[in-house]
């Protein structure tokens, strides 16, 4: 299994299965939930082995079967031995069955109950979660685990403080329940407030005007200071946030509170790649909020002001499809950004498409000279320091060609002198921006050559 052929998110495993049965597919299922890892091997459209740590064959597979909410990559068919003899239908009746049956006795216990409201209160919806709670706790006031949830979902301290403790003598030895008692005796000095407010990360209490969490660290807006302190916040407890906004935005794909709390879980770990991604959709999800926009544009700015001019980043993740999801519009004007540096190119581009531009970005002289072929931009943004082939000579070439002469070129530099701006303007630059620069005078800059046709939103 060395290349995945597929991942898939959003459907559930029996479905991809009954599809392998009737197209008689050939192919290894790697399916993922929660840390744990199991493989599915199908072979013309019929399961013949499963592996899930230790344990193989119909146990292994039956398992597999009745996780929820998984995580799919798809192989083409590795070598195994047949290790399972049963029909793939009859499997999955058979799980289908013990499915019915886990749900009928979580009903009968109330335990769905609980698992509602924990579901409402990880996504923030805590008037929900309380309903549910107090609903549950009625019938069921010795689960140690329930009095937990009820008190990560309290504004008022004091019955904060009673809940953990009902947990605590119910369960003292629970790490769940030991962890937040000593969370709250951590945080408890800096309280002034009767009624708080609830860390995104890690559940700690915090006075309603704080914005970094005394328990774990982790800056919950973005603002100048705490892009400049990215980094100090406990990294097990970004962690373990960043595992659950995941799981509920494989569940809920327009969960805004997961998309904006992953965005900042990345800028406190200074990966600003995906915070820029995670950002970028919540404010496009919800264009009438005006904090998403708020804190998009304030990242934004932070890294078009800081010096840019680095080697590009080759352990950067996957990059940002920000810009793809807008719309295209036949109208829209193009510019195509040459830059090495992906993270300049992502700021541009981002500020770009929400003023109504379509991007198409470069990391090379060939790579722009490329897209240049394929369809000629309205405008050229061109970074003077490039690999292979430096900007004022892919510059002279474009001037040179009689197809794409009259396109306006801006450069891009570090370099501030006179003789690097004459340098370019002899070259036919149309204009000249020192990095770092700011947002609002590259699109000043850009718009005095091209304007957007297409209504989109801007800050």
């Amino acid at each position: 299994m060395v290349t995945t052929t597929k991942k898939i998110d959003g459907f559930s495993l029996d479905n991809i299965l009954q599809i392998f049965s009737m197209e008689k597919k050939s192919q290894t299922l790697r399916v993922m939930k929660e840390g744990e890892v199991g493989l599915l091997d199908v072979e013309h459209g019929e399961l013949i082995h499963a592996e899930l740590g230790k344990v193989t064959g119909l146990k292994a597979a039956m398992e597999i079967l009745l996780w929820e909410d998984v995580q799919i990559e798809l192989y083409s068919l590795r070598a195994s031995s047949r290790t399972i003899t049963h029909s793939l239908i009859n499997i999955l009746l058979e799980v289908s069955k013990l499915k019915d049956d886990r749900k009928s006795a979580l009903e009968e216990s109330g335990d769905h109950i609980l698992a509602a409201a924990i579901d409402k209160a990880e996504q923030q919806q805590y008037k929900e979660a309380h309903a549910g709670l107090v609903t549950y706790l009625k019938k069921n006031r010795n689960n140690p685990s329930a009095w937990i949830w009820y008190s990560r979902i309290q504004g008022n301290v004091g019955i904060m403080k009673k809940a953990v403790k009902m947990a605590m003598s119910l369960e003292p030895d629970n790490p769940l329940v030991r962890e937040e008692k000593e969370k709250i005796e951590a945080v408890e000095r800096h309280l002034s407030e009767d009624v708080v407010r609830k860390c995104y990360f890690c559940w700690a209490p915090m006075n309603k005007s704080v914005t970094t969490c005394h328990y774990c660290r982790g800056h919950l807006i973005i603002s100048r200071e705490t892009l400049a302190q990215s980094g100090a916040a406990n990294t097990r407890c970004l962690e373990i946030a960043r595992e659950r906004y995941g799981r509920i935005l494989r569940k809920y794909p327009r969960s805004l509170i997961s998309l904006y709390c992953l965005g900042l879980i990345n800028i406190n770990t200074g990966n600003y790649q995906d915070a820029l991604a995670y950002l970028d959709k919540t404010s496009k999800m919800a264009p009438d909020k005006a904090l998403f926009a708020n804190q998009l544009k304030l990242l934004l700015d932070h890294l078009a002001r800081q010096s840019v001019d680095e080697q590009p980043d080759q352990n950067v993740r996957a990059e940002i499809h920000a810009t793809e999801e807008t719309p295209l519009v036949a109208e829209q004007k193009m510019v195509l950004v040459v830059e090495d540096s992906s993270t300049t190119r992502k700021v541009i581009s981002i500020t770009l498409s929400r003023r109504g531009y379509r991007v198409v970005e470069a990391a090379d002289g060939l790579e722009a000279l490329s897209k240049i072929s394929e369809e000629r931009p309205d405008l050229i943004m061109l970074d003077v320091i490039l690999p292979k082939m430096d900007g004022y000579k892919i510059l002279s070439i474009i001037k040179g060609n009689k197809e794409f002469k009259d396109i306006p070129v801006i450069m891009l530099t570090s370099k501030d002198g006179f003789i690097n701006k004459m340098k370019g303007k002899m070259a036919g630059s149309s204009a000249y921006l020192t990095k770092p620069f700011d947002p609002d005078k590259m699109i000043a800059e850009i718009e005095k050559h091209i304007q957007p046709q297409s209504a989109f939103t801007t800050y």
